[in-house]
This record gives structure tokens, sequence and C-alpha cells, in this order.
């Protein structure tokens, strides 16, 4: 059978520390002199590179791709002087940079992904695109976990594959020693099985990997990771049989088919730049033993060693001598031509002399990988005559080794200082055996003990500290906790309920409020995971949902709730002679008054309400006002022994009125858990002084307040609290060695510089050319920005995105979501023969040559028909409605476009990303790191925006304590 060498691992000029010479004919130029007959395309994640094999290559029908001309390949090396023919194919593939947290642990992995059209790699590329800049690097960062990138590859198509790259190196790799896993099952989960082949990287070589047994069913492969056209080739997997995708993915499954796996062709290990541990900076290089002598620290600085790849074989090996796998058709180690030209003529690998006489070789013989690998050496007489020596010595292992260390490469020698005397005297011949071939470090794993295995650590089960167990078991009458950032505040709520079902209460006795339905779903989950064994459990709600519940049961039916914006075009249609900002104004302050239950001046309301009437309308204040009057008459028989407040401090006296409703007069039950500093809603009727006004209603209340800090720094929690005047400093648990940056920046464009400077030293880099000067062990989902206005959150997302950083924002809900958007799809979806989306309504009648002409045409059909009416028809969301409709060319269109925006919008939530947040909406989070950028007078406190434009008289009725309150919650997210 034909035997072929694929290189199967590359890059494009688009990747960060690559040639600039890199194109698709540059490559196969290469691939030509090399010897390569299959290369990866590298990098068809990104969009220019992608559109250069689209341009110079073409599919050939085998799931590889040709050169549309090969006759241009000359001009690519015109030193090389010979005919080439063209003859390379390509196989689509990319690598992926994954950076995202695991079991606790930061994990960073680069895997290779291959696809067999460039439809799917198209297709591959949108969904991805959902996750991260595809443009900035062509090897993305993105903050995706492993596991579900092999997932979305699978998903877009079932022939793709993924390959672990270069799995041992210590930054970025599947079993890397700074950030990878002790088992593949660990990082791939239940898609274990879908992982069928494993790049052993140029630290290691199968040898190496045959000492532990888990890894003898993959397919080890072994390729260049080449930067520029003169490394490809340097390691390379070798088929015989059929040239084709099918054929190559079938041999890496080790199935029968038109090719088989035939081995590799090897880096000698201790040429790789991670083969043995060592701190650069300091030149120390260490054996595996010295490393465990020295404690894993380097004897000159005392810093952390870089463990390197011989050390982390034997951490995970189970077999103290390497064990070939059956069948297994083994493997060569090479050394690139020009090093062992260098050597001879005691010149370096890119000199004149050198390339002159590579380029006669490869001319005269065809290919590097011929010369190396299977030319008889005699042959090569005539060019050099201490080359075939050279040949003869590399082939069989007597050579003498220099190995890398902690991002150094290594070095391979032929021949020791007196025989290169020799050569250069024309003394060939006189050459023996060489002396010593290898270093102490290249035979030392052979006599090693197998260490034992390292296991996760599993997460510490919470244990109380004093005012926490105070506060847990608290009552029976009214029970309120103050409690600070990083105090521990969800962790005692959730204790409180586990004492409460300990002493006997029946989960259907409690309740817990929170004010955000992703803390309720977070609540209820985690509570599933406290009591595994709780057959039932409490619910956790938000009071909207609750009493959108008791108005629906009440009443029999459920009503049309106005999304905010829907609510305020109706307020303005009831009431016309409000215009501009004077509508917006009115709105907002109609909104605070019911939730503060003042007294509001008749007429606005009045209309706004009858207009809810006529299309059988409410908003959210109106389900809470309905619920409170219920809970006040006495309407409303709860049955709740216990009811749970989370941030306590955001209620508004309407809320607080049916929290009391639902608890009783003695307030027996009542447990609320919130810090008073951190009441920053004061704009939407929070309370300012929950407590003075809890202690009104239950002057016997209980008061507990949790000082102890598990989250940050001390120097963090003695800067926030220097914030306020009376304000006791929370006390650190951790001994964090937190840090806090100040910078007067002359401008944004240099705020943002620094920013994304520091972001990179967080992250610790992208790839092996930054990791070798970092040691930082961040996520991108472990930064956050936070600033005081949403002005100022496209600037900085534009900035990171360009820098192809992960990041995140928040995001406006889709048009589709919209209850009566889905209404009128539904309507379409039905007079189109599609599955009907859930709206938990009849379908509308609407006739099906209305429907043909789109929403438009509906609207004007349904015009005031409940649950429509004349501003709903106005909003922005039917507006993007309507657009959406006539950009994807009807209902089809419309319809596939929502399907792939669903699927993509599950894609986005599965990844890693830096999130840039309002001061607000960063409200109960934390994070490793915060930036808070605009720090500027007028922006913090904000005095308005009278106040940035510089109006007279502006700023003056801004509530500071709030702004002070904000600032607060911002710095104690760190």
């Amino acid at each position: 059978m034909n035997t072929y060498y694929a290189d199967l691992h590359v890059h494009s000029r688009f990747s960060r520390a690559t040639s600039k010479a890199l194109t698709c004919t540059n490559l196969a130029a290469w691939a030509e002199i090399k010897g390569i007959d299959v290369l990866a395309t590298g990098d068809f994640t990104h969009p220019e590179w992608l559109a250069n094999i689209e341009e110079h290559l073409h599919e050939d029908g085998s799931g590889l791709l040709r050169l549309n001309d090969p006759a241009v390949l000359a001009q690519e090396l015109p030193w090389a002087q010979r005919e080439f023919h063209g003859q390379t194919r390509f196989m689509l593939c990319t690598e992926i940079s994954s950076i995202y947290k695991k079991a606790g642990k930061v994990r960073k992995n680069h895997n290779l992904v291959f696809m067999p059209s460039v439809q799917s790699a198209r297709q591959l590329n949108t969904k991805l695109t959902q996750i991260g800049n595809l443009a900035s690097d062509g090897r993305p960062i993105l903050g995706l976990d492993a596991r579900n990138l092999l997932e979305i590859v699978l998903e877009t198509d079932p022939l793709a594959f993924v390959v672990p790259a270069h799995i041992w190196t210590p930054w970025f790799s599947l079993f890397g020693s700074k950030s990878g896993f002790d088992s593949l099952e660990e990082c791939f989960g239940d898609l274990s099985s879908e992982i069928f082949a494993l790049e052993t990287g140029l630290s290691s070589d199968p040898e190496m990997n045959w000492l532990w047994s888990a890894l003898d069913k993959y397919t080890l492969i072994s390729n260049s990771d080449a930067h520029s056209g003169e490394k490809l080739g340097r390691e390379a997997t070798l088929f015989q049989g059929e040239r084709s995708y099918q054929a190559i993915r079938s041999a890496l499954r080790s199935e029968s088919g038109p090719a088989l796996y035939a081995g590799t062709v090897e880096f000698y290990p201790e040429e790789g730049k991670y083969h043995l541990d060592g701190h650069r900076k300091c030149g120390v290089v260490l054996e595996p033993l010295q490393t465990v002598e020295h404690g894993g620290l380097c004897p000159v600085c005392g810093q952390k060693l870089t463990v390197g790849v011989l050390n982390r074989v034997f951490e995970l090996a189970d077999r103290i001598q390497p064990v070939r796998p059956e069948n297994h058709p083994g493997f060569s180690s090479l050394v690139p031509l020009t090093e062992l030209i260098s050597e001879i003529l005691g010149v370096g690998p890119g000199s004149k002399k050198v390339q002159h006489l590579y380029s006669q070789l490869v001319r005269e013989f065809g290919s590097e990988m011929r010369i190396l690998h299977s030319l008889s050496p005699e042959e090569l007489s005539s060019f050099s005559q201490a080359l075939p020596e050279s040949i003869r010595r590399m082939r069989q292992g007597l050579v003498h080794r220099t190995s890398g260390y902690d991002g150094e490469y290594g070095r391979i020698r032929m021949f020791d200082g007196q025989e290169i005397q020799e050569i250069r005297h024309g003394r060939v011949m006189a050459l023996g055996a060489p002396s010593q071939t290898s270093s102490p470090a290249a035979e030392s794993w052979r006599s090693l003990a197998v260490p034992e295995r390292v296991t996760l650590e599993k997460p510490e089960e919470f244990q109380p500290n004093e005012m926490q167990t105070a506060a847990i078991v608290a009552g029976p009458g009214p029970v309120l906790v103050l409690a600070g950032p990083g105090t521990g505040k969800t962790q005692t709520l959730l204790g409180r309920v586990r004492y409460l079902l300990n002493q006997g209460v029946h989960p259907a006795d409690m309740l817990i409020l929170t004010f955000t339905r992703k803390a309720a779903r977070e609540l209820q989950a985690r509570l599933a995971s406290l009591c595994p064994d709780q057959a039932e459990l409490p619910r956790a709600d938000t009071l909207h949902s609750l009493a959108l519940d008791y108005w629906s049961s009440s009443t029999g039916q459920t009503p049309l709730v106005l999304a905010e914006e829907s609510a305020f075009q109706l307020f303005c249609t009831a009431n016309p002679g409000l215009h501009g900002p004077g509508c917006k104004t009115a709105w907002n302050a109609l909104n605070l008054a019911r939730e503060r239950r003042a007294w509001v001046q008749p007429g606005h309301k009045e209309a706004y309400l009858a207009r809810k009437e006529q299309i059988h309308a409410v908003d959210f204040t109106d389900l809470l006002e309905f619920w409170a009057e219920h809970l006040a008459q006495g309407m409303v028989l709860t049955g709740y022994q216990h009811v749970l407040v989370d941030e306590i401090q955001d209620l508004s006296a309407l809320q607080l009125d049916v929290v009391r409703g639902l608890v009783g007069e003695n307030g027996h039950g009542f447990f609320g858990i919130g810090d008073p500093q951190q009441s920053i809603y004061g704009f939407r009727g929070a309370q300012g002084d929950v407590e003075a006004c809890l202690r009104d209603i239950w002057p016997d209340m209980k008061r507990i307040r949790l000082v102890h800090n598990y989250r940050s720094g001390q120097k963090i929690l003695d800067a926030s609290a220097s914030l306020f005047a009376q304000r006791k400093t929370l006390i650190a648990q951790k001994k964090i060695p937190a840090t806090i940056h100040v910078l007067e920046a002359p401008n944004a464009q240099q705020e943002q510089k620094w920013i994304l400077a520091r972001m990179r030293d967080l992250l610790g880099g992208t790839g092996h050319w930054q990791a070798d000067t970092q040691t930082s062990t961040m996520t991108p989902g472990d930064i956050a920005v936070l600033v005081r206005l949403k002005a100022l959150i496209a600037p900085l997302q534009a900035a990171l995105h360009h820098a192809g950083i992960p990041v995140s924002v928040p995001e406006t809900e889709p048009f589709f979501t919209d209850p009566r958007i889905r209404l009128l799809l539904a309507c379409a979806a039905q007079a189109l023969g599609a599955p009907l989306p859930l709206t938990g309504q009849e379908p509308l009648d609407c006739p099906d040559k209305v429907i043909a002409k789109g929403p438009l045409a509906m609207a004007a059909f349904l015009q005031e028909r409940p649950p429509f009416d004349s501003t709903f028809w106005k909003t922005k969301t039917f507006l993007e409605f309507d657009k959406a409709f006539r950009q994807h060319d009807g209902w089809p269109g419309l319809m596939n476009f929502i399907e792939l925006e669903t699927e993509l919008s599950a894609i986005r939530l599965r990844s890693e990303k830096v999130s840039i947040l309002t001061m607000h909406s960063a409200k109960g989070l934390e994070f490793e790191a915060v930036f808070l950028p605009a720090l500027e007078e007028g922006l913090m406190p904000f005095m308005g925006m009278d106040a940035l434009l510089g109006k007279p008289g502006s700023g003056l009725s801004v509530d500071l304590e709030e702004e002070r309150r904000l600032l607060y919650v911002a710095m104690t997210r760190a």
C-alpha cells in the first residue's frame, strides 16, 4: 500500500507569533519541499483565512482540498530552483483555545477540530462567532468548556472530529501540569467516547505515553504545529492507502477501511521546549527527581517551577516501563535537516551556507522527509562526507541530548566537540560510535517509581460560624440578618432552610422570596443539591411570579402582562397630552409613587388604567397591588409558616406590604437577610433603611450582623468600608494577597489600553508564546468590568472584542420571546403546517391570505383585538419583528432564523466570557478581578445627564448616599 505523510496541525499568518508569509500557496510549496502529502489548512475559523482557502483551494470530492493553480508554487520559493507539482492535499482543520473553569480549577486547553467540507466549517464558524471573536486570532480564544466544544462540533457535522492538541504541554493542554486534567474523562465527560486520537506534542513521544495504560486505546498522532513553512513536517503522522478525509478519519478510529494508521515521525522529545522542569529566568533546569527534592520551587528565586512533560507523564503513569500497545506500528525520531547541516558546517540553521546545501539536497532527492526517513545515507556522500554518518546516528538514536525546559527548546547533536573538530579537518571516516549519547535525564524515567495519582479536591462542606449559626437557629419571632458582601448570605439562607426541614417543617409551609428569576432558579438548584434525599422542596420564587399565580387562580384566567416598554407605550397613548421627556418623567413618577404606596395625582393613572382594562392587560405593579389588597382584607389563606426573604434591602413599600400580609401581624416565621449598605434601587422605590421600616412593624425583631467575609482580601474590605463614616470593616477570613490598582489616564483610549494589557496578564496569555512569561490562573469568567452607565459598555465591548478576549454584555430579550409576538408566530406556523410554538393561549383567528402578506397585514387585520392594541403595533418589539420578516424573505426564512438564533443563544450560554455590566446589574455577583473604569467627576457619583452637558443648576437632586452605596457594591464584587 502507498505510504503518505500527513501534518495535521499548522497555522496561518492570522495566528499570533506566526510568519506573515504564510498563504495557502506558500504552505503548499513548503509541503512539497518537506515531503508532506496531506496538510492541515489550519485556522479555518478565521474569516480572512477561510476566504484565502476558498480562493486558492477547491474541494476534490474526497473531503480534502487541492490547489487551484500549481504553477504559482515556483514563485513562492524561487531559491528551490525546482519543479513543483502541487500534489499536496489540504484537510480542513483549526485549533481552538479554551479557557474556562471546571471542578474548581482553571482549565486551559487547545483542541484540533477537523471538518469534512467548507460548508460545515462555515456552519461551525457561525456558531462559534456567538462565543468569541474569530477574527482577532487564527487560534481563537473561547471561554468554552472542551466538552461543550466537542458537542457543538458533533452537532455541526457527524463526520467532524476533535483531537486534543499537544496533550502534555504545561500551559494549554489536556493533561498539562499547569491547567490540565488527570484523565480524559474528567475533561470530556459523557462525550469521552467521541475522542479517538491524541496529539502527543513536541515534548513527548509514543514511548513516554506508553507508560500510562489509560492511553493505550487512543491513536497517537504527531504534527508540526508549524508557525512558518520552514517548520512543516518536523513531526508527522504516516498513513497507508487512500488519501481522503473519510479514510484518514477511519484510520484514526482504528477502523478497517481504505487507509491504515502507520505510525509517526517524531521530534526527539528532549528537543521540545517543555520536556524537563525548570525556571528559564534563573537558568534552572531540573530532572523530575530533583524537582521533588526542591519541593517544586526554583532553588534560585523560590518561585514555582514550570513542571515539564516528563515529570507530568511520571505523575500519571501506572507502569514502570513503557508497554507498546498491540498492533502499534511504531515511530521514528528525526532531527530537521537544516539542524544536521548546521552542526556539520558550524553555522546557524538560517545561514546562507546551510540554505544552499539544503536546497541542493531537496532538489536532488525530492523532499526532506525522504532524505531523513528512507534514503540510503551513502547516496548523500557526494554532497557532504559527514552527513551520511549524521543521518545514521539520528536514525539509530545515537545522539547527544540537551533537554528543553520552561519554554526553552532543547538541542539534539550527532557529534561531540572532538568529533566536530575531526570533521572540520576532513577526518570523517575516523569517527566511531559516540561516547555518550544522552544526558542522564533521558534515561532517568526508567528507574523512577510510579507516583500516586492526584485527585481533585472536593469542595469543603459549609460549616457556619458563630453568628451564622445564631441566624440559622433564631426565632420563632421575626429575624433580620444584616449580611455584608461575601459574608455567606446565601449559605446562611440555605442553612436556615435545612435547619427548618430538620425541625420537621413541611416544605410546603416554607416560602423563599427572591428578586430575580435567575436567583430563584439558582436557589432552587442549590436546595436540590443540599437536600438530595428530600422528595419535596420549598418554593423559591419572585414576588411578581407569585402575584401572577395568585391573580390567575383567583380570577380564573391568566392576564396579559405588559413588558416595561409596552406598558410605557400604552401609558403615553392613554395620555396624549404628554410628549417626549415629559411622558417619561410622568411615567417614572407614577411607578415610583405606586411602589412607595404614595398618593398619586388623579389623571394620568386613571387614563392608563382604563386603557389597560380595554385590552385586558396588566403591568407587574398591578399584580402586586391586587395581591397586597387581598392579603390586607384577609381574603388570602397563604398557609406559610415561614417566609424567608433574600436581598431584604431591595423591598419597596408595596412589596413590604405583601410580605407583611404573607407573614402575619406577629411576624412569626419571618426571616429577612440582606445588607442596607447595598441598597441601590431607591429610584425603583426600595426602602433605604429597611431595618427601621421592619422595626416599626415588629419592634421585638431580632437583629444579627454577619461580619466575617469569605470573598475578598482585607485591603479591598478596608478600602470599600472607607466610603462610609460609621461602617465597621468586615473581617477577611481568607489570606488573599488582594491588590488595588489606581490608574489616572489622560483619555478613554489609554484607559482601555491599560485594561486590555492587565486582562491579558490575568488570563496568562492565550498561547505558549505568552504563557512562557505568565503565571496567572484566571479564566475570562473570573473578570468583570463595571460601569456606571450603559452608554459606557459599547466602546469597552468593542475594544475587548477586537483584542480577541471573549466578552459578554447584558442582552435585551429577542423580539420573538414577547408573548404577543409568539402568538403571531404560532398563527404563521399553523398556516405553514409547521410545529406550533408554545404560547399558553388559543391560536389567533387570522385568514391565511392575511398571514401570507406578513406582520403589517396581520396588524391591520387584528388592530384592537385583545390581546393587541394600536400601541403594540408601534413598539420596538413589533417593528423588529416586521424588519426580520422582510430581511429573511418571508415566514420560512424567519422561522429558520429564529430556530438558529435559539440554538446560538444556547451556545452563548455555554461559554465563559469577561462580563461588562453596569454597577447595578453586578449586584449579587462576585469575580476574581474587577475593573472600574470612568470613575470621573459627574459619572461617579452620577450627577445626571444635564451635569455632564454642563447645564447650570443640574445635579442638585442626586442621592449621593445611594451613589456611595453603589460604588461600595462595585468594589466589593472583587
